[in-house]
């Protein structure tokens, strides 16, 4: 059938190609939602932080911690500045400084935004933390050397006690306890660690403006 104004154009062939384009314009739409909702395992499934999320975030309470010397600390010293915790439940074996040594070298890689970050040793009450800074001081001079402090409450230990051993613990400017890193078992984990932790560490100097 041809329109009595334009004779020459076909009004049934005009409205087949405006519905071709009308399937054609939104059927992406159409097969995304379905996708979504009859096929949810074709959901992409990836993550933009390597660490593991605390959902939702801890804060962290005042611990009664001491220092290296014995001392009780006043000041709460998870608190204004990012933090990576490291916990120490005896002597510190070798996954133990392997963990040392690789937030040791994140911690330079930051450059001028180290000052920002803070590399905190907390030991298990009964563990010799002065002996520990001895032994290992002079390789992790800007380590800051705790222990729970005797029978006291709340403690690292009960505050932690569900991540695992030799983790590095993630802790914000205001002590949330934001991300727990598990122990690297061998050379190829510390390097994907490494790269994934100054990703995540980066990321988040970038988008906060505290600490």
């Amino acid at each position: 059938m041809t329109d009595p104004l334009y004779p020459g154009i076909n009004r049934t062939r005009s409205r087949v190609q405006f519905v071709l384009l009308g399937v054609l314009f939104f059927a992406p739409f159409v097969l995304a939602y379905s996708a979504f909702w009859l096929f949810p395992n074709w959901t992409p499934q990836g993550r933009v932080n390597y660490g593991q999320l605390i959902t939702p975030a801890l804060p962290v309470p005042k611990l009664a911690l001491l220092d290296a010397a014995g001392q009780q600390v006043i000041e709460d010293p998870l608190r204004g500045k990012w933090t990576l915790v490291q916990r120490v439940t005896g002597d510190c074996d070798k996954a133990c400084r392997r963990e040392l040594v690789l937030t040791r070298q994140l911690h330079a890689a930051l450059g001028v935004k180290r000052e920002r970050v803070q590399r905190v040793v907390i030991a298990d009450e009964g563990v010799d933390i002065a002996a520990l800074k001895v032994r290992y001081g002079a390789e992790q001079p800007d380590l800051v050397w705790l222990r729970d402090a005797p029978a006291a409450s709340p403690s690292a230990a009960a505050f932690f006690a569900n991540a695992p051993a030799n983790a590095v613990m993630l802790v914000d400017t205001l002590g949330n306890w934001l991300m727990i890193y598990p122990h690297a078992a061998d050379a190829e984990a510390v390097k994907r660690d490494f790269k994934g932790m100054q990703k995540d560490i980066n990321k988040l100097l970038r988008l906060s403006s505290i600490g």
